[in-house]
């Protein structure tokens, strides 16, 4: 079974990082294989993957500034 991981990229440190695809893999270390793999076609100076599952949608109303003692 594999799980789907978004591909995060930036050429030169201090440029904005981009989405720049997707890869599925089992796990963590083979989606960082398949990763650079896919993705080699620049000299990237930054790559990373992110577990679907860890990706936070921002929607709807505008998050309150406040925060709790357990955050």
């Amino acid at each position: 079974m594999s799980d789907r991981y978004e591909v995060f990229a930036r050429i030169n440190q201090g440029d904005e990082t981009l989405h720049v695809g997707n890869v599925r893999a089992p796990s963590d270390r083979l989606a960082k294989m398949y990763a650079h793999r896919t993705f080699d076609e620049e000299d990237w100076n930054y790559l990373a993957v992110v577990h679907e599952d860890n990706l936070l949608e921002v929607k709807g109303q505008r998050p309150t500034p406040e925060v709790t003692v357990n955050e």
